[in-house]
């Protein structure tokens, strides 16, 4: 009798086991499956993210802006089997979220605040440049020819005058 044949016949179920085994890991890790919700919201000031990082501390929280590219990162240890007085050791979580921000950011405005394990990332657009007005010159060869002010009936240095 072939292996697959004995299984069936003592009611082992594969679908079943890989279904218990999802089921497991997701109460394992806080019932979440997959990376946390992240929104990026449209603002009358800018932009707005939200994280939802439920059981994360905001120590466990870094958010880093780069011109244009904001990234926050999440990593939270928690013990396994705590809450029901089991020793299990511990699990650490990772989380690593980047998006590009449609325009320039100030990022002195910038600002961060978790609560209850919902980030609230507030992302003021900078202040548009103030338009201006550039005074051109000419180049540096032009000006060493230009004859330097002085008396009109005398003649400019260097040339002698002609009878």
């Amino acid at each position: 009798m072939s292996g697959a044949g004995w299984r069936r016949q003592q009611g082992w179920d594969p679908v079943g086991e890989l279904q218990s085994l999802r089921s497991e890991l997701s109460r394992l890790v806080g019932g979440r499956s997959g990376p946390p919700e992240v929104e990026l919201v449209e603002v009358p000031e800018g932009w707005e993210v939200i994280v939802r990082l439920p059981g994360v501390a905001p120590e466990e929280v870094a958010v880093e802006l780069d011109d244009r590219e904001l990234c926050v990162r999440a990593r939270s240890e928690a013990e396994v089997n705590a809450d029901q007085g089991i020793p299990g050791g511990f699990e650490t979580r990772g989380f690593e979220y980047r998006v590009d921000l449609p325009a320039r950011i100030d990022p002195d405005g910038v600002d961060a605040v978790m609560d209850h394990g919902l980030l609230r990332v507030r992302l003021p657009r900078a202040a548009r440049p103030t338009p201006r007005t550039i005074v051109v010159g000419g180049s540096p060869r032009a000006r060493a020819d230009q004859v330097p002010a002085g008396r009109a009936d005398q003649p400019p240095a260097g040339r002698a005058d002609q009878p």
